[in-house]
Order: C-alpha cells, then sequence, then structure tokens
C-alpha cells in the first residue's frame, strides 16, 4: 500500500493475474472441477430448500440459453428481467447472458405499469421476463403495458414476447411460460454466441437525477475482476458458504461471487428478509449452511440482534461484511461484540464496483462513515470542488480509478462524461477525507438520495409522480430516518393557493397510485409520511432548498 501523507490519495497496485474469461467460460470450468458441489441454496418465501449444484446449474443456463436464441435473442440483444430472487430467476439471469443478450433488471412501483414500460422502451428491451400468476399484481400491470390477446403492445412497441413465471393458463405467441424454456430443446441446429471478456455483460440500471434511468454498463472482466479483488478482503474463497440476501439485480447480490471464486452462495427471497419478521429463520439458515461468510445489510443487523442468544447461531462464520449504506459506528460495534470479532466495512457503488475495506481486526480506530483502503488494483483520491487534490483531514468529493469500473452509462455519453473525466477518475458524489492513518471516511452524498433498505432511489423519480396530486402546486419527496431500513419516503406537499389540500388527500392518492411493495426489489418508495408544506424554503442563490425541507419534515414528524 503506498499513501502520500501530504496529499489525500491512496493506491494499492494489483499483485495477482487479471482473470480474462467470460461467465459462461467460469460456468463450465467450475462443473468440470467439481460438478456435484453446490453451486447455490436457496430458501423460498415458503421456508423451502432447494439447491442446484454445479452441473445442475451449467445444465439448466444452457437448456435456458438455447431456448433463448430459438425465440430471437442474439448478441446484444436487451432482456427486461422483472423478477424476485429465485433459482429461476438465476437461470433466466445467466441464460440470456450465455445466449449473448444483456439483462438488465426492472421494477414497477406504480400500478399502471408506466414506471415499468419506461425502463422497457429506454433500453428496446426484446423480452420481458416477470414474475406472475394470473389475477396477481404483476399479471395487472402486465395487462396495463401488454393486454392479453393482443397481437402487439402499443405501450412497449419494442417487446416481442413476455415470459411469465408462474401460472398463466395457456401460451400464445406473445406470451410464454418460463417451464417451457426449462425443457430441453429437440432442435440440434442452435448454436451459443462466442462471447468476448470485453463485452457487455450487463445493464445495471440506477435512477436518474433527471427522472430518466441511467443504465451502467458492465462487461464480463470488469465484474470478475473486482469481485476477485473484493473477495480477497473479504475472505470468500472457493471453499467459502456465502449468505447474502440481496438480489441479484443489485451489483452486490449479482451472482458474481461463484462465478468469480466458486464459492456456495446461500439466499433467500428478499421478501423474507425486508419483512423484519423472520430474522429467526434467516439466522437458523446461517448456522445450518455452515456459512462462514456473511453479508449483512443494516436493517437485518437491527432485526437479528433483538433476538437472545443469537450468537450461538454464528459460531461458524469467519467474518461479516457491511456495505450499502453509510456504517454507523453502533451498529459495527454491536455486530463484533454478539457475532463475529472480524467485521468489515466495505464500500462500493454500482458504478465503481466494490473498491474498499476496512476490518476490525486492523487495529485501526472505528468511527461512522469509514471505509478504510482501496482494494487492489484501485487508486484514491479526494478533491475540491476545482478538482483539486486536499491535504490530509480535509473534506472533499471521492474519486476513484480502477480497470475494473463500468464502461459508460448507455446512450448518455455526455452524463458518462461528468462523473468520469479525463484522467479517467471516477467522481463518486461521496463527500470524504482521508485520516493521517491513511483511511478513508464518508461523510455524506454531494446529492440527496433516499436509500430504503440499501436499495437507492432518486427523489426526482418519486415526485414526478406526486406532482399529480390534484391540488398540489409542487411535490417533494425526501428520505427520513426509519429505525429498521435506514430511510424511508416522506411526501412534502406544496397546495395551491387556495386550494385545501390535506394530508389525507395525499393519502388517497398514494395508496391509489404506488404499489405496497415493488415487484422485484422487495421495498418500496409509496410514502409513509405525508406533510402539507406552507411555502418551500429557497437557498440565498434562490434554489429550492431541499435539505430544509428534509429538516422540516423530520422536525414536523418528531423524527
Amino acid at each position: 500500500m503506498a499513501d502520500n501523507h501530504r496529499l489525500s490519495y491512496s493506491c494499492c497496485p494489483s499483485t495477482t493475474p487479471y482473470i480474462y474469461e467470460t461467465i459462461p467460460d467460469r460456468l463450465r470450468h467450475l462443473a468440470a472441477a467439481d460438478p456435484d458441489r453446490e453451486a447455490f441454496v436457496f430458501y423460498d418465501f415458503n421456508k423451502q430448500r432447494k439447491s442446484l449444484t454445479r452441473k445442475q446449474l451449467l445444465d439448466q443456463t444452457t437448456i435456458a440459453a438455447e431456448n433463448f436464441v430459438k425465440y430471437g435473442v442474439e448478441k446484444g440483444s436487451t432482456v427486461a428481467i422483472c423478477m424476485t430472487n429465485s433459482l429461476e430467476m438465476l437461470t433466466s439471469n445467466l441464460g440470456v447472458i450465455m445466449a449473448g443478450g444483456v439483462p438488465f433488471y426492472v421494477s414497477a412501483n406504480l400500478k399502471d405499469g408506466s414506471d415499468l414500460a419506461e425502463f422497457i422502451n429506454n433500453l428496446e428491451a426484446k423480452l420481458l421476463i416477470i414474475d406472475t400468476n394470473k389475477g396477481d399484481e404483476n399479471w395487472k400491470v402486465l395487462e396495463n403495458i401488454w393486454p392479453e390477446g393482443q397481437s402487439r403492445s402499443k405501450v412497449t412497441p419494442c417487446l416481442g414476447m413476455v415470459i411469465c413465471n408462474g401460472n398463466i393458463d395457456r401460451e400464445n405467441e406473445t406470451r410464454k411460460s418460463l417451464s417451457s424454456f426449462q425443457q430441453k430443446n429437440s432442435d440440434t441446429k442452435i448454436k451459443l454466441p462466442n462471447i468476448q471478456p470485453e463485452d457487455t455483460l450487463a445493464f445495471f440500471c440506477t435512477s436518474g437525477s433527471t427522472g430518466k434511468p441511467k443504465e451502467v454498463v458492465y462487461t464480463h472482466f470488469g465484474i470478475l475482476n473486482w469481485t476477485k479483488s473484493s473477495n480477497k478482503q473479504l475472505n470468500i474463497t472457493e471453499k467459502s458458504v456465502f449468505f447474502c440476501d440481496r438480489t441479484f439485480s443489485w451489483v452486490l447480490g449479482f451472482p458474481r461471487t461463484y462465478v468469480t471464486e466458486g464459492a456456495t452462495r446461500v439466499f433467500v427471497d428478499t421478501k423474507l428478509s425486508i419483512s423484519g419478521k423472520h430474522s429467526d429463520f434467516l439466522t437458523d439458515i446461517i448456522k445450518a449452511e455452515c456459512c462462514d461468510v456473511v453479508y449483512l445489510p443494516g436493517y437485518m443487523v437491527v432485526d437479528i440482534l433483538k433476538n437472545p442468544d443469537v450468537s450461538e447461531k454464528f459460531n461458524k462464520v469467519q467474518s461479516i461484511f457491511l456495505s450499502g449504506e453509510r456504517i454507523q459506528n453502533a451498529n459495527y460495534q454491536a455486530v463484533k461484540a454478539q457475532l463475529c470479532t472480524d467485521v468489515k466495512s466495505f464500500y462500493g457503488t454500482t458504478e465503481s464496483g466494490g473498491v474498499s475495506e476496512y476490518s476490525s481486526t486492523s487495529g485501526d480506530a472505528f468511527e461512522d462513515g469509514i471505509i478504510g483502503k482501496p482494494l487492489e488494483g484501485c487508486e484514491f483520491k479526494v478533491v475540491d470542488e476545482n478538482g483539486d487534490v486536499v491535504p490530509i483531514d480535509t473534506q472533499g468529493e471521492l474519486c476513484v480509478r480502477s480497470p475494473f469500473r463500468f464502461v459508460t452509462y448507455r446512450g448518455m455519453e455526455e452524463l458518462f462524461r461528468e462523473v468520469v473525466d479525463a484522467q479517467d477518475w471516477f467522481h463518486t458524489g461521496d463527500m470524504a477525507h482521508f485520516r493521517q492513518d491513511g483511511n478513508c471516511v464518508i461523510g455524506g452524498r454531494k446529492k440527496e438520495m433516499i436509500s430504503i433498505g440499501t436499495n437507492k432511489f432518486f427523489p426526482w423519480s418519486i415526485e414526478k409522480v406526486l406532482k399529480n396530486i390534484p391540488g398540489a402546486e409542487n411535490a417533494f419527496a425526501v428520505g427520513v430516518p426509519d429505525t429498521r431500513l435506514g430511510q424511508v419516503v416522506c411526501a412534502c406537499v406544496l397546495p395551491k393557493q387556495g386550494t385545501a389540500l390535506s394530508e389525507s388527500d395525499v393519502k388517497k392518492f398514494c395508496d391509489e397510485t404506488f404499489l405496497e411493495k415493488s415487484t422485484a426489489f422487495g421495498v418500496t418508495v409509496k410514502p409513509v409520511y405525508k406533510i402539507i408544506l406552507d411555502k418551500v424554503p429557497l437557498t440565498v442563490s434562490g434554489k429550492i432548498d431541499r435539505r430544509t425541507i428534509g429538516i422540516l419534515a423530520k422536525k414536523k414528524l418528531g423524527l
């Protein structure tokens, strides 16, 4: 590790060769090396255990890939996946990749499906794979964007087919059951494409600052190599049994630890963990599966530590890492005292991948927001508003450079150049400072974001919906504290002059408009709290003062 103690710069040169393979290469290699070892272990919402060996995973992924090719997926085709974690989601996801397609991950929060349609149209998806049974909420959303019986969707004209994971009564040319894609194809002429390490692997979608989705583009090379670097620091090896509840649609939850290292991945339907009602069962899984490495989001820490004698269930756990949010000292110390002595604060972004780690075994003092030092192959610097590197102990914006970062924002080259400069530094938007001991500490975000159970949402995508409230002059979405999820949404609405708009009116609109739970991610952006504003606070320069709106909301709600 090389540290310059005069300026806020740190780097860790790579000491190991890069992985120059693709995800399909790794699936084949691992299946050949140890075909009968369990690759993935899954517990569904009914708490039933299911698993796939390495060979079963390869076989089912290959069958899915051949069927995707049969129905028109070509190298570079985009495929929308609106599914919760399951073995079906896993093999569909990997099958699209093996077929040369590029998966991206979507979720519906609105009953009319307009947000889902926006993603589909923006990425010109050829197929949509969705969890649905006829008559359920997803089915109703699907009916709004492509009614059954229509040969073509007027709302999403790019779509050629919807593949339903569930009971749909009967198949037709535009709707097919996912189970049919899991049947061996008799057509021996189907050929899978040749995929290169630099080819696009997937798009990880985030909300844009104007409400327009951003698609973060990753290659096979990028995902495999930043995962290799982070696995080394997180003690994840081929022999590991790794518990992580995160959805495959999130870059941290993507099935990359298995394809990179061969570690067995234990996961659950994310609705089990996000509900807060099943913490005993989740810790039973960690014990029963002899998990030695565990990822815990903040809300799971809160839930688990409520249980008496929980430490006994963690007696096989060698290390725990916390990530996805600014880590608080209270949570960190509680995990260290009750669950595992080796606790790690792991930092990364969708764009950069995992880039730093701080461990309780380092002997350095912990403080809120500490993220430690760069991982192998990564460089850090902290800069001021002019882009100049600041001295140690001075706050500025954290910038990251590595060969593993995302390639670009799809179709948004100008935005990409705003965050990746001419020297290839990615500007994270996180405010940070270097301590004298070389550790980096995150202080907060340059721009306001709402983090619900580690899932990140820009307020603009919620506000454009709230502005349709009858009688609303303006509307804002702010994150307010929640003891489990970190934050939830508060709708702050300014009525039109002369309009008697009440909090009950806002609640009625939200109940009629937002889904109670996201159809794929488990959490919801539906406002939990609603307040009426007397006026919109402004900064001295005349801009809307979002920070003050957030303070007003918390004060009024007593949070």
